[in-house]
């Protein structure tokens, strides 16, 4: 078993806004990794939509994810999403 770091801002961008690319880039990694660090380092934006996917892959995902250099706007947005789905 292995660990990885997905840095978001080379993998995607700094404007995290479409659902589907957060969808495959889950669906890229690779299954024997047992957990993944996602850096958020440089992020300048993070849409709703990115957001509510990211928390649903990250719920049903087969390894640990564990986020990391999460700017505070990024957080509020999670956990707004969190108490949409009264899971905060």
């Amino acid at each position: 078993m292995s660990e990885i770091e997905i840095f978001l801002k080379r993998e995607i961008g700094t404007d995290l806004g479409s659902r589907q690319k957060i969808e495959t880039l889950f669906k890229n990694i690779d299954r024997d990794i047992s957990k993944v660090i996602m850096n958020f380092e440089g992020i300048e934006f993070m849409g709703r939509s990115f957001a509510q996917e990211y928390l649903n892959r990250k719920h049903f995902a087969s390894f640990e994810v564990v986020e990391k250099n999460m700017s505070e706007d990024i957080e509020k947005m999670f956990e707004i999403i969190l108490k949409l789905n009264n899971k905060l």
